[in-house]
């Protein structure tokens, strides 16, 4: 007899205390570099910014061509974080500004091999209309952040660090679990969110003056294409959980990234008491939408009832015996 409480509480992602800008110093007044956010929900080590670079596309508003006043200056350029002596975001090919003009740069980070990236641009009118992401599921169960760019402008030459400013495009998934009122062996087993869509396209609509706007398409509700995703406990040194829960203090996994959605599925939660396995699936569903941006933390209380009796003895009972139990010897 085992009562579990899930509840949820979802809080807006601060962009101004989880992202944090690098400076950048180019060495001359020319090439074109960034300062860009380099926040990542599971991505902690600085090495790993070198295999995640940014991609950035650039409009240029050209003053001396009449014919074409506007072209992409470059598209999709990889720009690779260097922690080298001099740290900056410097394009995999040097980039450089053109003497006059605006520069409208717009960007998505990380840049994974399997992503197939459109830019639709106006040529009439110099505005970007979306910037459409796809083939981004593996980048997904890599477990990396994905991130899209407000739109920036500037006049060029603009030889200082140009900033970025980016926004989240997963919804992260937390769990806090622990256990009150036993002593009893209890272990962590598995965490699972079921039939969540991982596979989809992100259409992001730059504005003015104004932060991006992202749109997510998933992909056919057919059933191949869910799986769940697991927050495993194995790895963990089970007698640092178990003390961690025995003593009401919660445990919390790794966070899932996972695309948003409608709807909430559900959650498998698999623990042991006393070797012995137990297996519940929670329905999500009344705790509404997985949004864009917004991290959720289900907490997890799993309240063991101890198995105690309550023992009566009948009284002994009067047998009756023929002849009214008369022996006579």
């Amino acid at each position: 007899m085992k009562k579990i409480f899930l509840f949820a509480a979802a809080a807006m992602v601060s962009l101004s205390s989880c992202v944090q800008s690098e400076e950048i110093y180019t060495g001359g007044v020319t090439e074109i570099g960034f300062k860009a956010a380099v926040t990542r929900a599971i991505i902690s080590k600085q090495e790993d910014l070198k295999l995640y670079p940014i991609a950035v596309t650039a409009i240029w508003d050209n003053p001396n061509d009449g014919s074409s006043k506007y072209n992409v200056r470059f598209e999709n350029e990889k720009f690779i974080y260097d922690d080298g002596d001099l740290k900056k975001w410097r394009g995999e090919t040097a980039q450089y500004w053109p003497n006059g003009g605006n520069m409208h740069f717009l960007a998505f980070s990380p840049y994974p091999s399997s992503a197939v990236i459109t830019n639709n641009f106006n040529a009439t009118t110099g505005k970007f209309e979306t910037m459409v992401i796809s083939k981004i599921d593996n980048n997904i169960l890599n477990q990396h952040d994905i991130l899209f760019s407000d739109l920036h402008a500037v006049d060029a030459p603009a030889p200082a660090p140009q900033p970025l400013q980016f926004h989240h495009a997963l919804t992260q998934v937390n769990v806090e679990f622990k256990i009150t009122n036993a002593t009893a062996d209890v272990s962590l087993q598995e965490v699972m969110l079921m039939d969540v869509v991982m596979g989809g396209t992100l259409t992001v609509t730059p504005n003015e003056g104004a932060p991006s706007t992202a749109e997510w398409t998933l992909l056919d509700n057919v059933k191949d294409r869910y799986f769940n995703r697991s927050l495993d406990a194995s790895g963990i040194e089970d007698k640092a959980l178990d003390a961690a829960l025995a003593s009401d203090k919660a445990y919390s996994p790794l966070p899932l990234l996972i695309l948003p959605s409608a709807a909430q599925t559900s959650m498998k939660i698999v623990y042991t008491v006393d070797g012995h396995r137990e297996e519940k699936i929670v329905d999500l569903s009344a705790f509404g939408d997985w949004k864009m941006g917004y991290k959720y933390t289900y907490k997890i209380e799993i309240n063991l009832n101890q198995i105690i009796f309550d023992c009566t003895v009948y009284p002994w009972e009067d047998a009756t015996l023929d002849d009214d139990g008369q022996i006579i010897v």
